[in-house]
């Protein structure tokens, strides 16, 4: 591990700051022997964390000094940045001015590895996290500093779909995003196929001919397929939450040439089916007056810094 700076004698009058052993209590003090060990055997992320521990305990700003150390190693560039912030704010005269130099020039060399993003996004109150991690809720307060590399962006509200932006960042660079959120319908998809010219319709409003597909709001809706000189097709499904509700449906001719009605015919040939591929979507058949009695439906369906601890 590299040596941390020689001190400088203290002021007239002044004591110098005793070890950092000394000023721990036998907790802390257990915890920052741990990190040590930790540290000179590679291990920085549970350094980290047991230095972190420490920290907590005491507040002595030398074991900031010792996480920013840690984070180096792990080129956690983001995080040292905002290590070294708080370590301006809370020391209290423990650090050496030689000391300082050398942070700054660990900041320096770690700026030089982090872009930004400029997050905006068209909701209020927005969540937004990068890699799991919560950044805040929009409107963010500014740029967002993070590490170079592949990042994933996760914004998301309740009562919107969520967007997920996986981007990548450049050393140095900042970028800009735009995150429009869609509200959230409460709704799932209907799939409806016939034979080739057959019309569609949902709720009285036409579709399309031979099949249809897309999402529709929760709730019950009418499907009616009609042709010319067919049995007209018309049932009554109810639509469930992100759920997937399917008809398959296949017309049959009014009348047979020699002049059977349908319905002897419609049942035994199996021609018209139904099917709800959702779990407990519901399908409930309301056969048209021509077609009553006829149809059986069926349900189913960077740089590291060479930063060393502060020992």
């Amino acid at each position: 591990m590299p040596a941390s700076p020689a001190p400088t004698a203290p002021a007239p009058g002044e004591a110098p700051p005793p070890p950092l052993a000394e000023r721990l209590s036998d907790a802390a003090r257990a915890d920052y022997e741990f990190g040590k060990t930790l540290f000179r055997n590679g291990d920085f992320a549970n350094a980290y964390i047991k230095f972190q521990s420490a920290y907590e305990s005491s507040k002595d700003a030398r074991l900031l000094w010792n996480m920013i150390a840690c984070t180096s190693k792990m080129h956690r560039y983001r995080q040292l940045l905002s290590l070294v912030e708080r370590l301006k704010q809370e020391d209290r005269g423990v650090l050496l001015p030689e000391d300082w130099a050398t942070i700054a020039e660990v900041e320096r060399n770690a700026r030089a590895l982090v872009g930004h993003l400029d997050i905006a996004v068209s909701e209020r109150d927005a969540e937004v996290t990068i890699d799991g991690e919560p950044i805040g809720k929009t409107p963010l307060a500014g740029k967002v500093t993070v590490d170079a590399g592949t990042r994933r962006i996760r914004v998301f509200k309740p009562g919107f779909i969520e967007q997920v932006r996986v981007e990548s960042v450049a050393p140095g660079v900042e970028l800009s995003l735009d995150v429009r959120l869609a509200r959230r319908m409460n709704g799932g998809k209907l799939s409806i196929l016939a034979s080739p010219g057959d019309r569609l319709s949902l709720d009285g409003e036409f579709l399309g001919e031979g099949q249809w597909e897309g999402i529709v709001p929760s709730g019950r809706h009418v499907v009616r397929v009609t042709a010319p000189g067919k049995v007209p097709y018309r049932a009554e499904i109810l639509v469930q939450d992100d759920a997937l509700s399917s008809v398959r449906v296949g017309l049959v001719s009014a009348e047979k040439p020699s002049g059977t009605p349908a319905w002897v015919w419609i049942a035994g040939a199996g021609a018209v089916v139904a099917a709800a591929l959702s779990a407990g979507v519901l399908l409930l058949h309301a056969p048209e007056p021509e077609q009553a009695g006829a149809a059986r439906r069926v349900l189913s369906e960077g740089r590291p810094t060479g930063f060393g601890g502060r020992f």
